[in-house]
């Protein structure tokens, strides 16, 4: 697999405006002549499969399956399609550089930005490692029989997740009687949690009684209920008919895709959480937000 960096892949993203589900303005029959013409590749084989199958997702698969000279020479190729002088195409040049083999890692040229990139390509590669093993923890947690001691596994488990994206994790605590599961802080921003890992999509009642908790802090406390199986079209309707949303559920799909890498975690709640302010949306396909 190539060793893009999450840096690197975002400025190619960017140039590309692969926010969009496209690359650039190539129709399927295009994308799928440029990659094979440029590496020998079909680009609708099954391996690439990911997400919506989009093209974007598709060059993303690609980016994690293919070498370091494989993805630089499609990439150098795409970019000569791009007729825009500036700034970060050639950037994105000295990256397809550096896949190649012909500059160093970085494609600064000065020690203190080698060093700086040096130090975020090992942050990276470590919270690669700890996404790996808790990826193989989450396996072993959805075959385990006993679902008690799965769900008392569960909250270490997103403890440790939260930490290594930096959000601040608070275990479990009581108020006044009253369980909270966690909260976690997200640009300055507190968000309560709830976890139920049930063996079926869940239903309404506590979902309504986490809405409760969050109305019973200040007017603007948000929260994130994760509910690994789902839950139930009743239960959506019920926390979103004639109500304001104050929170948005996770399932077990997107926390596998974030476990993969496919979005960044902070990335993911962020995305989520404009969705719930602007649109209301509890419950949102991981697939719309690639």
């Amino acid at each position: 697999m190539s060793d893009l960096t999450s840096v690197e892949r975002r400025k190619f993203e960017k140039l590309l405006g692969m926010s969009t589900g496209w690359v650039l303005d190539y129709n399927n029959r295009e994308f799928a002549e440029l990659v094979m013409d440029s590496t020998g590749r079909d680009i609708f084989d099954s391996r690439y499969d990911n997400a919506s199958g989009s093209k974007a997702n598709r060059l993303r698969a690609f980016w994690r399956k293919e070498d370091n000279h494989i993805v630089g020479k499609l990439m150098s190729d795409m970019l000569d399609d791009i007729d825009q002088p500036g700034a970060d195409i050639e950037i994105c040049r000295l990256i397809v550089k550096r896949l190649r083999g012909q500059i160093g890692h970085s494609p600064a040229q000065t020690p203190a930005n080698q060093s700086m990139q040096d130090r975020q390509n090992a942050e990276q590669q470590r919270i690669s490692r700890v996404l790996a093993q808790l990826k193989d923890e989450f396996v072993q947690l959805t075959a385990d029989k006993n679902r008690n001691k799965a769900g008392l596994s569960f909250e270490p488990f997103l403890s440790r997740l939260l930490e290594i994206f930096q959000l601040k994790p608070r275990l479990p605590y009581r108020i006044a009687g009253e369980q909270i599961d966690g909260s976690f802080e997200l640009d300055g921003e507190i968000y309560l949690l709830e976890l139920k890992w049930e063996d079926h999509p869940l239903p309404q009642a506590p979902l309504l009684v986490f809405g409760g908790k969050i109305a019973g802090k200040s007017s603007f406390t948000r929260g994130v209920f994760i509910a690994v199986n789902g839950i139930s079209i009743q239960a959506q309707d019920a926390i979103t008919r004639g109500k304001q949303a104050s929170f948005f559920v996770i399932e077990g799909y997107d926390l596998m895709m974030i476990l993969n890498e496919m979005m960044s975690l902070p990335e993911f709640l962020r995305r989520r959480f404009r969705l719930l302010a602007e649109e209301g949306r509890v419950c949102v396909p991981f697939s719309e937000l690639m």
